[in-house]
């Protein structure tokens, strides 16, 4: 039996410092690495594409860090859903929330659609036979079926609690780091720093700066996924320090920043990497079968590929169902989906909310990949904005609140952060308008999503009406409500 949220749902607390981390870097790492290295090397170099990275991850670790004292302040479930109420009022608060619940669960429509590509190079044939056309892509009956399968096994693991969901990311990063040591070991050890050469892609000017920009401003999109641990917060072990969990989200950035510049650096000493760009979709897993006349090591990084899909994927569908929770057991949507299992302490309506919605993102087929990675990318500009503001807004208006981390270097690294954080939305609107024809799709993807948003908005206006803003602040923050 599961209840309805007659008082304040409360969710198992089973989350540790090893699965914040494993949370955080398994969303942030994902699949780009392996599709996008030739993009990255084709528009900087090695070397122009590592400063990139690692000015790209300095700025990402700033908003961490806003992150991290936000998280450490509100430790409850739902992330933003709190900063903004907290900061923005009621309204701000659904709609940052709505945003968030919706690219979560089109991200795990976009690792269902990306499972099938990457299964495809391990065991050829698996797609199976074209079933229909989605914005001139082809949708595979194999690739639909694995996408389906895969995303049913995520949504068992996540309803029987998030004690299996990260314990099973845990194990899962553990293999993941296994494969990159053999693969980037391999790269470094026969590999030659010749290679590396030409280190920057030059401009007709001769200037190396266009080519560090040229991966400085993608980075915030592959480093994003660090959000995943405030959603999760309320779910932390008693043993696990809220400021060490806290913490988690800028290791995490810091650590797959790292990441990408190592795994950049390797794939670039195995072949002159201006022949590494003709090497096709996954250029690093043919450069290493053709350079090194190795196919286990080609498939040893499809194979890591193919983890991070399911890492980033078990990850998100965790984030989608507690911001879903959130949402509803403060009544800003219908309160049926706070139920909690009694066993489990799993939001088990939100978690098949986000299967149903996830599931039916499935059938667009690899025609949707693109504007959903645009679409997520656009939103998660606007709400690390809203938080970096709002960091700024508490310091301000509630000085003396408990903090149990605070955002060293104080006001001048904030509004750092907060500039950084701005400079990436409107990069991310700029690029939208520039590249696309007519109307972007992005755009209609998003407000379509804000409009269904907008349908469970006014659906639970009635109930919503019966709870005073001193009763949903304390389901909002719980024990901790009067310090709010």
């Amino acid at each position: 039996m599961v209840r309805l949220p007659t008082e304040r749902g409360e969710l198992g607390k089973t989350v540790g410092a090893r699965q914040f981390f494993t949370l955080s870097f398994g969303t942030i790492i994902g699949v780009g690495w392996v599709i996008y290295l030739g993009l990255w090397l084709d528009a900087s170099g090695p070397l122009g594409a590592i400063i990139g990275f690692g000015a790209g991850t300095l700025l990402i670790a700033l908003i961490g860090l806003c992150y991290a004292e936000m998280a450490a302040l509100f430790p409850v479930s739902g992330g933003e859903v709190a900063y903004t109420y907290a900061n923005y009022g009621l309204f701000v608060s659904f709609l940052t929330g709505w945003l968030l619940a919706f690219i979560y669960t089109s991200v795990t429509s976009w690792e269902a659609i990306s499972l099938g590509l990457i299964a495809e190079n391990l065991i050829p044939g698996i797609q199976g036979r074209v079933l229909y056309e989605f914005a001139g892509e082809p949708v595979y009956l194999g690739g639909l079926l694995l996408g389906l399968l895969v995303m049913a096994f995520f949504v068992v693991l996540n309803y029987r609690g998030v004690k299996w969901a990260t314990m099973v990311q845990e194990y899962m990063m553990y293999v993941f780091f296994l494969v990159c040591i053999v693969f980037i070991g391999a790269a470094i050890i026969l590999g030659d720093v010749a290679n590396l050469q030409p280190a920057f892609r030059r401009s007709e000017t001769g200037s190396i700066w266009p080519a560090i920009l040229a991966t400085f401003i993608t980075a915030p999109y592959f480093l994003a996924g660090f959000d995943t641990i405030p959603q999760v917060m309320e779910e932390r072990s008693p043993n696990t320090p809220v400021k060490l969990a806290a913490l988690m989200i800028v290791i995490g950035v810091v650590a797959a920043g790292v990441f990408y510049c190592v795994v950049i650096f390797a794939s670039s000493m195995i072949m002159p990497w201006e022949q590494l760009l003709e090497m096709g979709e996954l250029p690093a897993a043919a450069a290493f079968e053709a350079a090194l006349g190795s196919k286990f090591l080609g498939k040893l990084i499809v194979f890591a590929a193919l983890i991070g899909i399911l890492t980033t994927w078990n990850a998100v569908l965790i984030a989608a169902s507690r911001v879903f929770f959130a949402l509803s057991r403060a009544w800003m949507i219908p309160p049926l989906f706070s139920r909690v299992h009694p066993k489990f302490g799993s939001p088990t309506s939100a978690v098949l909310l986000v299967a149903f919605i996830g599931g039916a993102g499935v059938f667009l087929g690899r025609g949707g990949i693109g504007p959903i990675v645009n679409m997520a990318t656009m939103g998660f500009a606007i709400v690390f904005s809203l938080v970096c503001i709002g960091t700024i807004r508490l310091r301000v208006t509630r000085p003396d609140a408990n903090r149990p981390y605070r955002v060293p270097g104080g006001m001048i690294v904030i509004g750092l952060a907060t500039l950084g954080a701005l400079a990436f939305l409107l990069l991310t609107i700029r690029d939208l308008w520039v590249n696309s024809v007519g109307f972007p799709l992005e755009w209609i993807i998003l407000l379509s999503g804000l409009a269904v948003g907008l349908i469970f908005w006014f659906v639970g206006a009635k109930p919503r009406a019966e709870v005073s803003e001193v009763e949903r602040r304390a389901l909002i923050f719980g024990s901790e409500s009067e310090d709010r």
